[in-house]
């Protein structure tokens, strides 16, 4: 038994009440708290720490203007920040919602202060009432709406497109790793060396996804058929080009303009940055963001007839979910697969 596991005081039968902890029992715990909010904190992802900055930013801006302290986060005053946000500021829904989610995150582990449930379940349900209004009187979607989905062919004229200085290689490995594993951009930033390893038995690569917004899955990266497109190539050529050796840091790396590779990782940011300033130097006539990758995965793996659970081993989703069939796009409406009336009959 572990010496350093305490011992459980004796009781009468019955289970203690919050109400007769004593002090050292409530130290114990608080100390429990602190030290589990500290670990969480370190496995959260980059750009989730940002956005949630950004929330408390406007959080207490909105309090500055109620004349209230930021900690007076009630029903009244969440249901007033989601009534400011929706009709003032005209943010999108999943801006909205994620935070409610960002402002008592922050309330807990900075304040220590606790929201009730009920309150924020409150906020959300006059979100959501606003967001049906909304579409009863046909007003138009708000936000960026869904990132366009890079296909192959327009992944194979972009990567034809990056040079073959470090720069490029390195962008090279990125996009086709990213397309391959179906990668939001903070997964692909968050990526270590030891996350990426070869098969036992040569077949590509096992590309373990640790930071994630869902659970983290392990994605198995077989060789392309063409050279020029195969993610495990590239990555191979990236991790010897840059000579990395050290496990514990970043797989992608920022680079100086002398060439030289650094030893801190890339920001989610910078990889969708990345991925746009590609798509732009191929001359392809959309304007791709960080979640094309992952969206033309979807999709083609959905136009070659993939099983939706192959596809959704690879994008982390259930084989059901909604999300990932949002992610399947429609990509030629004149096309016999994506069209329902051609070849039925008519």
């Amino acid at each position: 038994m572990d010496s350093n596991l305490p011992t459980p005081a004796p009781t009468s039968g019955r289970a203690l009440l919050p109400a007769e902890y004593d002090d050292q029992l409530r130290a114990r715990l608080a100390a429990l708290d602190a030290a589990s909010d500290g670990h969480a904190a370190e496995q959260r992802p980059e750009n989730t720490v940002l956005a949630y900055r950004a929330d408390w930013k406007t959080w207490t801006k909105f309090c500055a203007q109620l004349q209230i302290p930021p900690t007076a986060a009630t029903r009244g005053t969440l249901r007033a920040f989601v009534d400011y946000l929706w009709n003032r500021e005209r943010r999108a829904y999943a801006t909205i919602d994620r935070k409610l989610a960002g402002v008592t995150v922050t309330l807990r582990q900075e304040y220590g202060v606790v929201v009730d449930p009920e309150a924020t379940k409150a906020a959300r349900e006059l979100l959501k009432d606003y967001r049906r209004q909304a579409e009863e009187n046909e007003e138009p979607a708000r936000g960026r709406g869904k990132a366009p989905a890079m296909r192959v062919d327009a992944l194979r004229q972009i990567v034809e497109k990056c040079s073959d200085d470090i720069f490029g290689v390195r962008d090279r490995a990125m996009l086709l790793l990213g397309f391959a594993i179906a990668a939001r951009r903070a997964e692909l930033a968050g990526l270590r060396l030891r996350n990426v390893v070869e098969d036992p038995d040569g077949n590509g690569l096992l590309v373990h996804v640790m930071v994630s917004k869902t659970d983290p899955r392990t994605v198995p990266v077989p060789y392309g058929q063409s050279p020029s497109t195969c993610p495990v190539r590239a990555w191979k050529a990236w991790v010897e080009r840059a000579q990395l050796t050290d496990l514990d840091r970043h797989a992608f790396r920022a680079i100086h303009a002398s060439g030289a590779v650094q030893p801190k990782g890339i920001t989610p940011g910078r990889v969708g940055d990345i991925i746009t300033a590609a798509g732009a130097r191929a001359r392809i006539p959309v304007l791709f963001t960080g979640h094309s990758v992952r969206s033309g995965m979807a999709t083609e793996a959905r136009r070659a007839k993939k099983d939706p659970k192959a596809i959704a081993q690879v994008t982390g989703h259930k084989p059901n979910s909604k999300v990932l069939h949002g992610y399947m796009q429609i990509v030629d409406r004149w096309d016999e697969k994506d069209n329902a009336l051609i070849g039925i009959g008519l």
